[in-house]
């Protein structure tokens, strides 16, 4: 019975270990990893949440200092604000606040919706408001109808510091932590 018992206790140990172990490698991989992103409309907020909750990551959200109204929004007119935006590739729209060191990140979830097939024009205010040397940007999007490519393209041509910018994959707002997860663990 001892024996048992014994067993059963060393057993016990080296699942605990190997459990502390994976939660540590986990922590660690979290901390230099953060997910940023800008949502209009809420999808690709939760996109963000997913990426950050099967991650262990903290997120960063892109704020514009005047928020886009649903007539902003409204894609079947040639003058909103989003369409007008989406025209001039040369406009950048102010940021709320930049306010976030991405100095400890080695890693940036980049999240953000497709417009007409490219990122919003305040994700190009992003990217060129920091040298992102040393880094590794995954872009993820949301998007009914749109790939990712074209706007991937867009970032590594305007991106500061030459990081390692990867292919990036366009997702439904309700994707699954472990289909985020695997996905990612897949890069």
């Amino acid at each position: 019975m001892k024996r048992v018992m014994l067993k059963l206790f060393t057993s016990l140990i080296a699942v605990s270990m190997m459990i502390c172990s994976f939660v540590s490698e986990t922590y660690a991989a979290s901390k230099d990893t953060l997910v940023v992103y800008f949502s209009a409309t809420g999808n690709t907020r939760a996109l963000a949440s997913t990426a950050a909750a099967a991650l262990g990551t903290d997120t960063f959200e892109i704020i514009p200092s005047k928020p886009y109204s649903a007539d902003d929004l409204n894609y079947r007119d040639d003058n909103c604000r989003a369409n007008a935006e989406q025209r001039d590739s040369a406009l950048r729209p102010k940021i709320k606040d930049l306010n976030v060191d991405l100095k400890s990140y080695r890693t940036i979830v980049l999240a953000y919706p497709l417009w007409w097939a490219e990122e919003p024009r305040i994700i190009d205010t992003f990217i060129e408001s920091f040298d992102f040397s040393g880094k590794t940007i995954v872009p993820v999007c949301t998007s009914g109808s749109s790939d990712i490519q074209k706007s991937v393209e867009n970032i590594r041509t305007l991106i500061k510091g030459k990081p390692t910018v990867k292919d990036g994959k366009r997702f439904m707002p309700n994707i699954s932590k472990d289909e985020f997860k695997s996905w990612y663990d897949s890069i």
